[in-house]
């Protein structure tokens, strides 16, 4: 999977935010197009910009990840009940990935792979996470560092959000294709059969 597919994931996500937004009284797509530029849902190849390959794919990334954070935090903003409409959204997102990939028998690396596939973390040169182990039934992961906190950081956001909401993202893949998600310590992650 590309960056584009993970950004074009992300996007699907930030789309349904903008409607729970719609339902508060809230203009966020108006908002996160005026902020962070428009997105373009077409295939790579009819976007990218061929002489700036590396650049582009970064400039994608940063306007994703600026609206899904923005969106988030505005509507926590606006009411903080809403957190758990947020979570039903992004494990709902999870979830339906997964139930589309119950065709294939996955194993403990398989589904880690499909995380890697599906979830933005930088650019592949930034190495944000690093296997420790991997098995059939088991993979251990670190997060090596965080290349969300940024953005976060610039909407006036809490990281400590996105990741309760990737947690919350990964625990239901996880379970939609029967295996188990354990968090052992701040930012080591295993999945386990």
């Amino acid at each position: 999977m590309t960056e584009d597919n993970k950004i074009q994931q992300q996007q699907a996500i930030v789309d349904e935010l903008y409607v729970l937004g719609e339902k508060n009284a809230l203009s966020l797509e108006t908002e996160c197009n005026n902020n962070f530029g428009t997105f373009e849902n077409k295939p790579l190849e009819e976007m990218i910009d061929h002489g700036n390959i590396h650049g582009w794919l970064q400039e994608r990334v940063s306007q994703v990840e600026y609206k899904y954070a923005y969106c988030i935090t505005k509507l926590l903003e606006k009411n903080l009940e809403l957190k758990a409409s947020i979570t039903d959204i992004v494990a709902g997102n999870a979830a339906n990935l997964a139930a589309s990939l119950k065709e294939y028998s996955l194993d403990a690396a398989g589904i880690f792979k499909v995380i890697e596939d599906n979830l933005l973390d930088g650019m592949p040169c930034d190495h944000a996470n690093r296997v420790l182990s991997k098995s059939a039934d088991k993979v251990t992961w670190i997060r090596t560092l965080c290349v969300h906190s940024n953005y976060w950081a610039e909407v006036g956001g809490d990281i400590t959000i996105y990741y309760e909401l990737r947690d919350a993202w990964i625990q239901a893949l996880v379970k939609e294709l029967g295996f188990g998600f354990e968090k052992t310590e701040d930012a080591t992650y295993s999945i386990v059969a």
